[in-house]
């Protein structure tokens, strides 16, 4: 076990509510906040509680329990591919069109790759044509790295940063 304000490894502590939260201290920083409850360690990693008298173990973190978001991008070569997708088909683009409710100039404008398809219009031509344009990005700079377990808030959720004026 150890303690949360000077991080010392202990062996016994005290649950000490701090500004609001619990926390687990060793005995010289107990006096930072009030007294809750005596704990100590017990040889399976897990807490034993004197006042509860429960074990309370750890969760493993598994990579299942973050929400990591990836980017969607299109392949390089969309526009050939829904083109011979939608020849392969015997469709014409104003059908195609008009399965996927959208102009018919669009699809002109995407095979002949003056356009570039949203993503949602990327996913629609996909299912009609079961093909595959959208691919998740590839390089480390398009993914959203602030990935954060799901349901639960961080500190920086919570804080807000005011600027102090300054005293002349």
């Amino acid at each position: 076990m150890q303690c949360e304000i000077c991080a010392k490894i202990i062996g016994e502590g005290k649950r000490v509510r701090l500004e609001g939260s619990i926390i687990t201290t060793c005995n010289e920083c107990v006096s930072y906040g009030t007294v809750i409850e005596e704990v100590y360690a017990k040889k399976k990693g897990g807490v034993v509680s004197e006042n509860v008298g429960v074990v309370l173990k750890r969760k493993k973190v598994t990579p299942e329990d973050y929400d990591i978001k990836f980017y969607e991008e299109l392949i390089d070569d969309y526009a050939q591919k829904i083109k011979n997708a939608r020849e392969h088909a015997v469709l014409k683009q104003d059908e195609l069109a008009k399965m996927i409710n959208e102009p018919a100039s669009l699809i002109h404008r995407i095979e002949s790759n003056k356009t570039e398809p949203s993503i949602n219009v990327a996913k629609k031509i996909e299912k009609k044509l079961k093909i595959k344009l959208v691919k998740k990005a590839e390089s480390t700079s398009d993914v959203d790295i602030t990935a954060q377990k799901k349901g639960e808030l961080t500190l920086g959720d919570l804080v807000v940063v005011r600027k102090q004026k300054k005293n002349d």
